[in-house]
C-alpha cells in the first residue's frame, strides 16, 4: 500500500474517558469496573477509525494519562500536577522501571480487536526533555537535562522491542519540538541550537539501532 491512510496516533478524548481517567488516578473506581469501560471506549475509537476507511489503527492513547505522560506510567520519579489545565509531569527522582509492557499491551489489544494494521505511538527523549524536565525541580535527580535525556533511552528502547513482539504493524515516535528549530525566536533561546537537534536525532537513533521486524514512523 502505497499511502496507508492513519491517524496522527492520539484522538481528542471525550469527556466521559478523561472523567473516567481522573476517576482512576484518585481512587474513585474498581480497577476491574475502570477496565471494562476503558476497553469499550477504545472498542469505539478503533470503530470509528475502521468506519473512516482507515488502513492503520490506533487506540486513540485514550489509556494513557497523556499522551506523552506515559512514560510516567512506564517509568517512576516523576511528579504530577496541572499546568495551564493540563495534567503534567516533572522528573524529581532517578528514573525506575514501573510499569513496563504497558504500549505493548495497547498493541495486543489492537490485535485482537481489529484485522487492520496498528500503531502505537511512544514520547521521543527529546520531546520529554523539553516538557518534563524543570531546572529546579529536577536538579537533584538529573543535575541536566542532557542527562534526563540519556537516562530515558533504555527504558524507551525496552517498550519499543516489547511493542514490536506484541505485534505492533508501526512503532511511532513523536517528536514535534524539533520543528520548532525553524522558528529564530526558538533558535535564540539555545546557545547552539543545532546541538540540541542532533542531540534528539543521536538518542531516537540510539533506541532504533538494530531493531527489525517493525515499520517505523516520526510524528513532527
Amino acid at each position: 500500500m502505497l499511502f496507508p491512510a492513519s491517524v496522527v496516533g492520539s484522538l481528542p478524548r471525550p469527556q466521559f474517558v478523561r472523567d473516567l481517567l481522573e476517576r482512576m488516578r484518585v481512587g474513585e473506581i474498581a480497577a476491574a469496573d475502570y477496565a471494562k469501560q476503558m476497553d469499550a471506549a477504545v472498542g469505539f475509537a478503533i470503530a470509528m477509525q475502521e468506519s473512516a476507511g482507515l488502513d492503520v489503527i490506533s487506540d486513540g492513547e485514550w489509556r494513557r494519562w497523556s499522551y506523552v505522560g506515559v512514560i510516567a506510567q512506564l517509568c517512576s520519579g516523576f511528579e504530577f500536577g496541572y499546568q495551564e489545565g493540563r495534567s503534567w509531569h516533572t522528573v524529581v527522582e532517578p528514573l525506575a522501571a514501573a510499569q513496563p509492557g504497558i504500549v505493548a499491551e495497547e498493541v495486543a489489544y489492537l490485535k485482537a480487536h481489529t484485522r487492520k494494521r496498528v500503531k502505537v505511538c511512544l514520547p521521543s527523549p527529546y520531546l520529554l526533555g523539553q516538557r518534563m524536565w524543570d531546572g529546579e525541580k529536577s536538579v537533584r535527580a538529573y543535575p541536566t537535562r542532557a542527562g534526563f535525556l540519556r537516562a530515558l533511552v533504555p527504558h524507551l528502547r525496552a517498550e519499543f522491542i516489547r511493542a514490536r513482539d506484541a505485534g505492533a504493524d508501526v512503532v511511532q515516535f513523536d517528536d514535534p519540538h524539533i520543528c520548532l528549530f525553524v522558528d529564530p525566536e526558538v533558535q535564540r533561546q539555545f546557545d547552539d541550537w543545532q546541538s540540541e537537534i542532533e542531540l534528539g536525532v543521536e538518542l531516537l537513533n540510539e533506541i532504533l539501532d538494530g531493531v527489525e521486524g517493525v515499520t517505523t514512523a516520526l510524528h513532527l
